[in-house]
């Protein structure tokens, strides 16, 4: 993970605090913002771990991001006009979130809450399956958001 920035002034390299994004809605404007929120804190070198739980749990699954509601439209809709205007729909960021090395993780209890198969999990970026304990670990003595 890219945690480690150079401390210009001193010439040496401090560790950079880690941000967890809770993602625990379903509405597509707001993890969309939980997105960007961690692409732009990953490209600035922060290590990032997005958990999503509750009904954004089915965000994460292949068919389950055309189903998260974004007012009377769909989260598809909402990305082709993201799209329209030049800001980067959900596939974009998830690709790039990949790329950053951003780690997934998918609560265990969602996925029995929501009746989700494991097989059904999007494949890119990497999803891994984990609970709280876990979460609260990785994520000790830095920042944390909820969506």
């Amino acid at each position: 993970m890219h945690n480690l920035r150079t401390d210009k002034a001193k010439g040496m390299s401090v560790r950079q605090k880690p941000m967890t994004i809770m993602v625990i809605d379903e509405l597509a404007e707001r993890i969309h913002m939980a997105l960007m929120t961690g692409a732009t804190a990953a490209a600035m070198g922060r290590p990032v771990t997005y958990f999503f739980s509750k009904s954004a749990a089915k965000a994460l699954t292949n068919a389950g991001w055309a189903k998260m509601p974004y007012g009377e439209e769909s989260a598809v809709e909402m990305d082709a006009a993201l799209n329209s205007k030049g800001i980067a729909d959900t596939k974009l960021l998830l690709d790039a979130l990949a790329a950053l090395d951003v780690a997934f993780i998918v609560c265990e209890t969602a996925l029995q809450e929501h009746g989700i198969d494991i097989e059904d999990l999007i494949t890119r970026p990497k999803v891994e399956i984990s609970g709280l304990a876990d979460l609260i670990e990785r994520g000790t003595g830095g920042d944390w958001l909820t969506f």
